[in-house]
């Protein structure tokens, strides 16, 4: 399976990024996706399932709203943030914890507690991404809506030729009642020619994403369509061979070194650079 990184909802790419993509690419879903969903995929290493994803997401938000700095959560172990929650949530966060993983993982005492807490780590900071997604995506539908309304309101305040020919009539006839008009004529060029506030410009911190997509979804392929992310890796240096650049995961992330403690960053990652296609007219 091949999945696009690093943005997790397929709406955020354009329809020449969609079309450029390989097929059968799937995008992330850290728990937040309609259940059933074609675009996403739960990796099977996700340590929170549906409704406790839900319910982080919701308590971590709570959370921010009392820092300086909420931007932060995203960097703050998913245990630390469950201590300066409520006493009751951070009790049933750590048990809902220790039931899911009751099973057994698979990995061995040496690394189970460390991975474990970095898969907690990355669900975390993908759910944080999820939302960030979501409101781009609202702000996008804002910005849309905005630049036809000033669209419309523009052409029914500037007025035709036909107009602004009237328009020079009646100022050779009478100064006074002309001045509307032109202040008229002046503001409806000013509304067409208007840009909203950019809503484009939010970027997900893409190599904090690589490490968290290495520890939830290890030895799947990546794709990718975003060319800034193709432009620091050539520039970084890394091998590079039909688009594809494959490396142990903490040289794709820009460390020095493999940490210690995180020995999952060694899995071998191959991310494939796509160019987009030509958007339809």
């Amino acid at each position: 399976m091949t999945l696009y990184f690093p943005h997790l909802h397929p709406d955020l790419l354009t329809g020449g990024e969609r079309q450029a993509l390989p097929q059968g690419v799937r995008f992330l879903d850290p728990g937040l996706a309609q259940p059933g969903s074609p675009d996403h995929v739960l990796p099977e290493a996700a340590p929170f399932d549906r409704r406790m994803a839900k319910a982080i997401l919701a308590d971590t938000l709570r959370f921010g709203e009392s820092v300086a700095a909420p931007r932060d959560i995203a960097v703050h172990g998913l245990l630390q943030q469950a201590q300066a929650l409520s006493p009751e949530s951070g009790r049933l966060v750590q048990a809902e914890v220790e039931r899911t993983i009751a099973g057994g993982a698979g990995e061995s005492g040496a690394i189970a507690g460390p991975l474990l807490e970095a898969r907690r780590q990355a669900q975390t900071l993908l759910l944080l991404a999820w939302n960030l997604e979501e409101r781009i995506l609202e702000l996008r539908r804002i910005d849309e809506d905005l630049r036809a309304s000033w669209a419309r309101l523009g052409e029914s305040v500037a007025a035709p030729e036909s107009v602004g020919e009237s328009a020079v009539a009646v100022e050779n006839d009478d100064e006074t009642d002309a001045a509307p008009d032109k202040d008229a004529l002046a503001l409806g060029t000013v509304l067409a020619n208007m840009t909203p506030p950019d809503a484009y410009g939010e970027a997900l911190p893409w190599r904090r994403m690589l490490e968290a997509y290495v520890a939830l979804a290890p030895g799947q392929e990546l794709v990718t369509a975003d060319q800034a992310i193709a432009a620091a890796l050539r520039e970084a240096g890394l091998p590079e061979q039909q688009g594809a650049f494959a490396a142990p995961a903490w040289k794709l992330a820009g460390l020095d070194r493999c940490p210690a403690g995180r020995p999952w960053l060694e899995t071998p990652v191959r991310l494939a650079c796509v160019a987009p296609g030509p958007e339809a007219a």
